[in-house]
């Protein structure tokens, strides 16, 4: 008689499966990653975590369990060239290995991929970016960072939309997807705080004589991932049975972002985090709500009194940290007026991402040119072209997210994300920084595309999908 033969997925213990979809899994991933950044010990850090992802990738049939990997990994450095480690990333084989079979021995399941042309689209206007005006010395010296900025997003996309499941018997991507960005804030937060406890920088310099480097990642940075990050803590605290915990971590999420002393962030983080508190309680129902309440009126409580106890000292620190005093916008006042100026130098492919203007003190050795506005970015860097390809984008982008959106819980806390990062990047540079920021906020996108399949099949008795844990 004839036999089904069993993939090693099907005979791998469930025990050791499911534990790829648990927080003990992302705690542990964390802690690696963070031990890592911390001693700068490169090679067993990548050993260590690569065996652990390695094994994930043998032993199930999913590629969900990756996501830690992909954008916890480059949290590892402390560093901001690092060149000098390279050879320290063969304790990287084991991942490098697991990633080969699992991509050859797995069947991908094919899927509408709605992202996979909008991001071509712009990819194709950054590179068109300048032709007529721009050098070639400049071209190509930010032609490897373009490329980069164009197509890595992409490659994580396709990734793990062919090879992550969401059949029955895998967790859903979007609880795993809120789990991994999750502690992804609470990773940042500890090597924010570490930063702080290591160099014990006076209070009155912080934000402005000692700033927030961690070495693989600024301030600005950070506050970028942590406004994309924090939403989906509260997401699960409005789904998961674990609502303190959940709370705490997104009280903690949204406080890290206050960390940085990133203005832009400190900002929107505020305001981000009391319009997702408040809808997270507004969401919950019965005495479940209080579980979400009581902390976060606790922490309230505690910063207005802070505040009202220490208010002329406050108020005069926020003033100097804001520079109110300046009547600019730091400089950025002039960085658009030369955005505009490119526009009109060459309306149809702008002044090219390696322009180089006379108010950004370009880095050594690189051209590509801030603007600090994804609008700004996109008007001077690619002129009407990119203007097209990115209108575009952003279209199928939030025509996604917006798709099921009165039925898809995740997607709503998703939105929230979304606005916090673009609102945010409006006045920095977030929507041009590939790894991981890019590719975090286009594996958010998925995640929603996912779950909005999901949603269309699967409701709870008030016809709402909160991505089930399976």
């Amino acid at each position: 008689m004839d036999t089904v033969k069993l993939k090693i997925s099907d005979r791998s213990p469930k025990a050791l499966k499911a534990f790829f979809y648990t927080d003990a899994y992302l705690i542990l991933m964390v802690a690696v990653v963070f031990v890592t950044w911390y001693t700068k010990e490169i090679f067993w850090g990548f050993l260590v975590g690569s065996v652990i992802a390695g094994t994930a990738l043998v032993a199930v049939d999913d590629f969900k369990p990756m996501l830690p990997v992909a954008l916890y990994a480059p949290a590892m450095f402390a560093m901001k060239d690092p060149t000098e480690y390279f050879i320290c990333l063969t304790g990287a084989i084991p991942l490098v290995l697991g990633l080969i079979f699992h991509i050859f021995y797995y069947r991908p399941e094919p899927k509408k991929m709605r992202m996979i042309i909008p991001q071509l689209l712009i990819a194709a206007a950054m590179l068109l970016g300048g032709i007529g005006v721009i050098s070639s010395e400049n071209y190509l010296g930010t032609l490897a960072y373009t490329v980069m900025l164009g197509f890595l997003p992409l490659v994580f996309y396709v990734l793990f939309a062919l090879y992550g499941k969401e059949s029955e018997g895998y967790a859903s991507i979007g609880k795993y997807t809120a789990k991994v960005f999750t502690w992804y804030g609470i990773l940042i937060g500890m090597e924010i705080i570490t930063l702080y406890a290591v160099n014990k920088p006076p209070f009155e310099i912080w934000g402005r004589g000692f700033v927030i480097d961690a070495g693989w990642s600024i301030d600005n940075n950070l506050a970028t991932v942590l406004l994309l990050a924090s939403p989906m803590a509260f997401y699960l605290a409005l789904t998961e049975k674990q609502k303190i915990i959940y709370t705490i971590l997104g009280i903690l999420n949204f406080s890290f972002t206050v960390l940085t002393f990133s203005r832009g962030g400190i900002l929107f983080g505020a305001i981000m985090a009391v319009i997702t508190a408040v809808y997270a309680i507004i969401r919950c129902k019965g005495l479940n709500r209080l579980k979400i309440l009581i902390p976060v009126a606790a922490v309230g409580v505690a910063v207005l009194t802070v505040y009202f106890i220490n208010m002329s000292e406050l108020n005069e620190y926020i003033a100097r940290l804001a520079n109110v005093e300046d009547k600019t916008l730091s400089g950025r006042d002039k960085l658009y007026a030369e955005a505009l100026e490119c526009f009109r130098n060459n309306p149809v492919f702008g002044a090219g991402m390696g322009f180089d203007g006379e108010y950004y003190k370009q880095p050594e050795g690189m051209y590509f040119y801030w603007f600090h506005s994804t609008l700004f970015q996109i008007i001077g860097s690619t002129g009407i072209v990119g203007i097209f390809a990115f209108a575009i984008f952003y279209a199928v982008r939030y025509g996604i997210v917006f798709r099921r959106i009165n039925r898809n819980v995740f997607a709503q806390f998703a939105l929230l994300s979304f606005i916090g990062f673009e609102a945010y990047s409006m006045m920095d540079t977030g929507t041009f920084i590939p790894y991981p920021i890019m590719v975090m906020a286009m594996l958010l996108t998925l995640a929603v595309e996912r779950t909005n399949e999901s949603a269309a099949i699967t409701s709870d008795r008030r016809g709402k999908y909160y991505g089930e844990t399976r």
